[in-house]
């Protein structure tokens, strides 16, 4: 088995990020749901990054498509558009909780204002 130089890169990338989520962790900067979430992430691409032949071609026998090229980029690009919606509704829901915390702290402000 030929050891290509993306098979060294990469693995020493994820357990960076790894090492980093794991910290930042321990520094209560985010959750362990959020750590689960990171390392998960990264090892996924650990294992990719060392068996890529293995889970291309999966990938390319369950869409039932030929190339296995053609599949990861069918399926990474499956993968993003389903974040990018994630990310859209996320964004939304927040933009409406800040706007309700503003008319809050608008009313809280100035009781005076305020109509019955």
């Amino acid at each position: 088995m030929e050891i290509r130089i993306f098979q060294i890169v990469v693995p020493l990338i994820a357990l960076f990020f790894i090492f980093g989520a794991i910290f930042h962790y321990h520094k209560s900067k985010i959750t362990i749901y959020e750590t689960a979430l990171r390392v998960a992430f990264w090892l996924a691409a650990l294992l990719v990054a060392f068996f890529p032949d293995f889970f291309s071609n999966g990938i390319a026998r369950i869409f039932g498509i030929r190339s296995n090229v053609n599949a990861i980029i069918f399926f990474c690009l499956g993968i993003l558009f389903f974040i990018q919606f994630k990310m859209y509704f996320i964004i939304r829901r927040q933009e409406k909780d800040l706007t309700d915390l503003t008319r809050q702290l608008a009313l809280r402000d100035h009781p005076e204002d305020r109509t019955p």
